[in-house]
């Protein structure tokens, strides 16, 4: 314990500052899996076309709309892509030599925006996209190219869970005259397939079809108006009428248009949102998050993979407690001791 008392006190507050990190790291995946499982645990799923408003376990089965995968191109109702792109950067070590080392940065993460029809007999209901807190896909494909887009569009695929680990491939590579040579491209792709079971857990709300009507659709014109203005009163009155003037330009729209750049990413546009009112359209009920509740999208029956979560909360707490038992002991041996 000498070392601890007489060692630098900007060391020691590193060292403590690093154990208590690891500490509110497992206690934060303790708190975090923990509530999956409590949320989950004693819930019977409820069918679609059983629905009722509220925090609720739907079943049902993925309806569409059909999509394509970005990378892969495989039929989906659902995805999520990552791609990392391998870059040279220059570190001066201990002894001041210059090295060069390759590391992976993240160039794109996001998901579809159109909402997963879930349905069950005639019942649709609307799955809300973003604010998942887990989502467990159908099929996960994780593999490295020379280009983006990639140039192999067909990778093996594994199943996929509820913790699919992102695990740091290994890959040949050289630096040749400060030029990359090798694979510079790591692209991960998890979807949700067309006709998987789909299971649910959020707040339903039952869809209001008033709220989603297309505004853009002309009213039907009032028979009387027409009347009124083929009558020869009506057209000696617009005789003496100033001419109008020239059509001016054409609004611009309201939504964000634009093309995508280089890695897939284009701001919300019109279109997508007559999509959205489309999709809601079509779907009896709809399902989101519900504010200090867990939202669950799964491919699986939580059955099936509930007992990952459980052993992760397990796993945090044990490990939280281990380091937060070190970080007193630290501070004892530093402050305390005799």
């Amino acid at each position: 314990m000498a070392w601890l008392q007489s060692a630098p006190l900007v060391v020691f507050i590193f060292a403590l500052g690093m154990v208590l990190l690891l500490a509110a790291l497992g206690f934060g995946m303790a708190i975090w899996s923990g509530r999956i499982t409590g949320a989950l645990r004693g819930r019977t799923p409820v069918p679609v076309n059983a629905l009722t408003e509220g925090y609720q376990l739907a079943r049902g089965q993925a309806g569409g709309p059909l999509l394509a995968a970005p990378l892969s191109g495989r039929p989906c109702v659902w995805w999520e892509v990552r791609v990392w792109e391998r870059v040279i950067g220059t570190y001066q070590d201990s002894d001041r030599s210059r090295d060069q080392r390759a590391e992976w940065s993240e160039r794109r993460h996001d998901h579809s925006s159109r909402a997963i029809q879930c349905t069950q007999g005639f019942a649709t209901c609307a799955v809300q996209p973003s604010g998942m807190t887990l989502t467990v896909p159908t099929e996960v494909r994780d593999w490295q190219g020379m280009q983006y887009p990639p140039e192999h569009r067909d990778p093996p695929a594994q199943p996929g869970t509820a913790f699919t680990p992102l695990t740091q491939q290994n890959s040949s590579y050289a630096i040749v005259g400060g030029k990359l040579q090798g694979d510079r491209y790591r692209y991960r792709e998890e979807i949700i397939a067309p006709n998987s079971p789909l299971y649910v857990l959020g707040q339903v709300e039952r869809v209001d079809p008033a709220q989603w009507v297309d505004d853009d659709a002309e009213p039907p014109v009032d028979p009387a108006f027409l009347k009124d203005k083929n009558s020869p009163v009506s057209k000696d009155a617009r005789a003496d009428e100033p001419p109008s003037p020239p059509d001016s330009e054409p609004a611009p729209a309201s939504g964000l248009q634009g093309d995508p750049d280089a890695f897939g990413h284009i701001g919300w546009s019109e279109e997508a949102d007559r999509q959205h009112a489309a999709d809601m359209r079509q779907a009896q009920w709809r399902i989101g998050p519900q504010k200090g509740q867990p939202y669950i999208v799964s491919a699986l029956p939580p059955e099936q993979w509930q007992g990952m979560p459980q052993q992760a909360a397990r796993g945090g707490w044990v490990m939280g407690t281990l380091f937060a038992a070190l970080a007193a002991f630290l501070l004892w041996a530093r402050f305390g001791a005799a």
